[in-house]
């Protein structure tokens, strides 16, 4: 009967483990925005989302450093994502854009269909040259 809060006890600390920011291990958060992306699950993070009082910013991997961009990215609203996806905005649980434009990175509901949508990412990615599935993945 001990051993059961023992094995409570453990996914805890194996979770707490994976919150390593400057490692090689995906961040766990609440916040389903936050973490590294890479355009494909098996590459480097392309980009990150990190979070300063309460503002959200991108930082992008150039040469192997990670450069972060000065103006925090905004809540996207309903009809700012509709713009970005004219028929498929109610697919989007939750969009961070660029006020400027240029990038955008949009958390989709669990059963979106959506085109373009990679089976295994709920995340879409908005970029100058277009839109395309990214990948929760390690910061490296």
């Amino acid at each position: 009967m001990r051993a059961l809060p023992c094995l409570l006890l453990f996914p805890l600390a194996l979770l707490a483990s994976c919150d390593k920011r400057n490692g090689g291990d995906v961040v766990f958060s609440a916040d389903p925005m936050l973490g590294c992306y890479a355009t494909h699950p098996r590459k480097p993070a392309d980009f990150r989302i990190d979070q300063e009082q309460g503002r959200y910013y991108v930082s992008f991997n150039r040469d192997e450093q990670w450069q972060r961009e000065a103006t925090p990215l905004q809540e996207a609203k309903r009809d700012e994502v509709a713009s970005y996806f004219p028929s498929d905005a109610d697919q989007i649980d939750r969009a961070l854009v660029r006020n400027s434009g240029g990038f955008g990175l949009f958390h989709l509901k669990s059963n979106a269909t959506l085109r373009g949508k990679a089976k295994d990412s709920d995340y879409m990615t908005l970029v100058l040259i277009g839109a395309g599935p990214v990948f929760r993945t390690g910061c490296d």
